[in-house]
């Protein structure tokens, strides 16, 4: 199975490590050699300012020196200095063209400025350049992996296993290809290998280390579909805010027979409720979990748990994990990346939800149905349990149906669904779906691209993302994504560097609720793909 940057839980456990690889192409004297180690050191531990300082000083006394030229990018990615790094790559490649290392760096940088098409033309010139240059194969997995590309994904995945199934990254990336029992087995060595000041990937790496050990022996909390139906159509209802403004949309579900509104957010992951509801649902606890924090939010902890059964319109599932918090927002909420296994259809004006089966692909017999909740492993990619239809476990790219083709091709990382869009004149940035927004939102990046920006007071983003505390706004912006245009004047614009980091790519703003409201939103999580369906004349 295959596993790479795609979750169906809140937290997020496996970041791409933090050891240099790439051949080392240079000759290097034994005061290159502890510089450079001390430098490594330095990154390992996040402390990216110094690892910066650290190899500029080791490219003091050798401007060549590739590894400490490629250490100095990605310390300069670890501070989301996009536009340095960019530079710095391209001034190394103008002496060294022909170097695999610094054209697998330079892909790094430009898939984490969310150029898409770039990165891959680099990843591919290191692989060609040198088939045996790790970050290039490993680039190129990720890539591929956000492209929905899962196939292409796996096989760069296994040649970089095969390269150096010792390298740390490597072994990282391909622990989360394991089934849970054997990836737990991988998982005591990956945390004793984590640097000390690595806490945050510590404890989320110890509450699924934990949460791996308390299933080992027991069956598949699998949430598989139960009703004799496969489809439904349901209504959402109007969620509010203390002073009466609409916030969202709640979808009405039962969880072990007692109701709750989970406010139904694009931007958020799996089920999550809080702890008084969990208790009166009587949920079964089985292990720890840890959400990361993003921006002012912080962290927050809380639990996993097992619900027998959840209903959502007419359809029931069985054995199904879910997060219990203590801020989930409102009584809960839902990630649309729940519903992953059926096409997805928002219907905003009409207030409705309709599930239905995904196109089957020419070669499968049926199509799977379940709720993807804690049974794949985070970061995972299309990992698919073998049937007598299908006795093997397939890592297939994209199929778009023949009545798809002209849907939106999105990126995906993890939960998030990041579309091509344009800020008024700009180049395609990356903007997430986020139903749990109320705003249309843009980084301080994009903003100030776009207009002057100006200061404003703190603001609740949404549920998922929390409290921001610096909060600016672009006097105007003009959003284009798929067929569509959106004039915006004063648009709420917050630092959205942490998140960024986080995932791994440039996130530019949130289509928000506001501009959402308005739409008919089908998903396609499977594929990849996104339809925008606006009519004036239908009721609000």
């Amino acid at each position: 199975m295959l596993a790479l940057l795609r979750s169906c839980v809140v937290a997020t456990v496996l970041l791409v490590s933090l050891q240099l690889t790439g051949h080392q192409e240079d000759t290097q004297s034994p005061a290159s050699d502890s510089g450079l180690a001390a430098a490594n050191q330095l990154y390992r531990a996040g402390k990216f300012a110094d690892a910066e300082a650290s190899y500029q000083a080791v490219l003091k006394n050798d401007s060549k020196l590739v590894p400490a030229q490629v250490g100095l990018v990605r310390a300069m990615l670890g501070q989301q200095k996009l536009d340095e790094a960019l530079t710095v790559v391209n001034t190394a490649l103008v002496v060294q063209p022909n170097s695999a290392a610094l054209l697998a760096a330079k892909g790094d940088v430009q898939f984490r400025r969310g150029e898409m098409s770039d990165a891959e033309m680099s990843y591919l010139a290191a692989e060609k350049q040198d088939p045996k240059e790790v970050r290039a194969h490993l680039g190129l997995a990720r890539l591929y992996v956000s492209s929905s590309l899962y196939r292409n994904a796996y096989n760069q995945l296994q040649i970089a296993h095969t390269i150096a199934p010792d390298d740390f990254e490597v072994q990282a990336a391909w622990m989360a290809t394991l089934p849970p029992k054997q990836q737990l087995a991988a998982m005591d060595s990956y945390l004793a290998s984590l640097h000390p000041d690595q806490e945050e990937e510590k404890k989320s790496a110890t509450a699924r280390f934990e949460f791996l050990k308390t299933i080992a022996d027991q069956p598949n909390h699998a949430c598989r579909l139960v009703s004799k139906v496969d489809h439904t159509e349901t209504k959402l209802r109007s969620v509010n805010t203390g002073s009466g403004n609409k916030r969202g949309v709640g979808l009405a579900t039962k969880i072990n027979d007692r109701n709750v509104l989970l406010l139904v957010d694009t931007g958020a992951s799996g089920i999550v409720v809080d702890r008084h509801f969990a208790k009166k649902a009587r949920l079964t606890r089985i292990s720890a979990a840890y959400r990361r924090g993003i921006r002012d939010h912080g962290p927050q902890s809380g639990y996993r748990a097992v619900a027998d059964n959840i209903r959502v319109g007419d359809l029931e599932f069985n054995d199904c994990v879910v997060v219990v918090t203590d801020k989930p927002g409102a009584e809960g909420l839902i990630g649309t990346d729940v519903f992953a296994s059926y096409l997805v259809d928002l219907d905003f004006r009409e207030m409705q939800l309709k599930l239905t089966p995904l196109p089957k692909r020419p070669e499968d017999v049926v199509a799977p149905t379940s709720l993807n909740c804690e049974t794949e492993v985070p970061g995972s990619v299309e990992q698919q349990v073998p049937s007598p239809q299908s006795p093997q476990p397939l890592h297939r790219n994209r199929y778009a149906a023949p009545e798809m083709v002209n849907w939106t091709r999105v990126f995906r990382f993890e939960h998030m669904l990041l579309v091509p869009t344009r800020v008024n004149e700009s180049k395609p940035m990356l903007f997430t779906i986020d139903t749990g927004s109320h705003f249309n939102v843009l980084s301080v990046r994009a903003g100030q691209q776009a207009s002057k920006v100006h200061f404003r007071e703190q603001l609740l983003l949404s549920p998922s993302m929390g409290y921001v505390n610096k909060v600016f706004s672009s006097s105007k912006a003009t959003l284009r994504f798929a067929h569509l245009v959106q004039e915006n004047r004063d648009v709420i614009t917050v630092d959205l560097a942490d998140m960024n980091r986080q995932i791994g790519t440039e996130v530019s703003g949130f289509l928000g609720f506001e501009v959402l409201t308005q739409l008919e939103l089908k998903l396609d999580y499977r594929d990849g793909l996104v339809d925008f369906e606006y009519n004036p004349k239908r009721r609000r």
